[in-house]
């Protein structure tokens, strides 16, 4: 059973993708067919978790993305977004380490998500960090 807090606030892109959403499955398509890499933090399953044959989507999907670790990098810029936005660590913290995970990746970055008070918040503190990345949220 899924979480009422969890329903409200995981439903982004792999989540979809795993519940069968059409329109985030050929999104992905068209993105890998244009030579993008989908990239998910290592932290991604525990908010998407799934049982039963949806587990097993999940797991056949997070086979073909490329996982990003939570490294002391990504902790610490973790930190700083959070410090930037002025968010609260505890109540952001795994959207902070995705956020900082994709400020990390090679450019251009597209993050894909359904949270509008965070997320966002945390991806325009990435232009606050040396060499001003960006990290463009896409709102499903």
């Amino acid at each position: 059973m899924v979480s009422k807090r969890l329903k409200t606030r995981v439903q982004q892109g792999l989540s979809l993708h795993v519940d069968g959403d059409e329109g985030m499955r050929a999104r992905i398509e068209v993105a890998e067919r244009n030579g993008s890499r989908v990239v998910y933090s290592a932290v991604t399953p525990l908010e998407v978790r799934r049982t039963g044959k949806a587990a097993d989507r999940l797991a056949y999907l997070l086979s073909r993305f490329d996982k990003k670790p939570v490294t002391d990098d990504v902790v610490a810029t973790a930190r700083q977004l959070l410090d930037a936005a002025g968010l609260d660590g505890h109540e952001c913290l795994v959207d902070a380490l995705v956020v900082a995970t994709a400020a990390l990746a090679t450019p251009p970055v597209l993050l894909v998500t359904s949270d509008k008070t965070h997320v966002p918040a945390l991806c325009k503190a990435v232009e606050t960090l040396p060499g001003s990345p960006k990290v463009k949220p896409i709102m499903v």
